[in-house]
């Protein structure tokens, strides 16, 4: 997809009113996301390398969420060799919640059933079944596991 349709669908996708359709909207711009996915309104995935974003099945992503792939740095820091951070893959395990405003950084796993409250910066994988709170996140208290864990797909 060219640079100035994926930005039109990038800002399409981010004020669609229906999230279904918000869904499908993101899947054409490369993010993959599962079945019976909920992306709110204003989600900003990341624009450059949105395929490295995964969603599972069941996910929900609160509004105003930022999901990012890579930290680019000023054009200063790349010319002068100060800062390199590749991209790097973001995965959102099956029925995670994504709490508003939540930040999740370049290279984090979110775990199965895992809730991220609104408001966190994530920089580090949370475990299955977890909750996760604060800046940087860190894992708050731990979720029952279910006896039946819903199959993919």
């Amino acid at each position: 997809m060219g640079r100035t349709l994926g930005r039109i669908f990038r800002m399409l996708a981010w004020i669609a009113p229906i999230y279904q359709f918000r869904a499908s909207v993101w899947r054409k711009c490369g993010v993959k996301i599962g079945k019976r996915v909920y992306i709110a309104n204003l989600v900003f995935f990341d624009g450059e390398f949105p395929h490295l974003i995964t969603l599972e099945d069941d996910v929900s992503v609160g509004p105003m969420v930022s999901i990012l792939a890579h930290s680019g740095g000023s054009p200063y820091h790349h010319q002068t060799n100060i800062f390199k951070q590749p991209s790097q893959a973001v995965l959102i395990k099956q029925g995670a919640w994504i709490g508003t405003g939540a930040i999740i950084l370049p290279g984090v796993t979110i775990g199965i059933g895992s809730i991220i409250a609104a408001g966190s910066v994530v920089n580090r994988d949370i475990p299955d079944f977890k909750i996760a709170a604060g800046n940087p996140a860190r894992v708050v208290s731990e979720l029952p596991r279910p006896k039946k864990v819903p199959p993919k797909g």
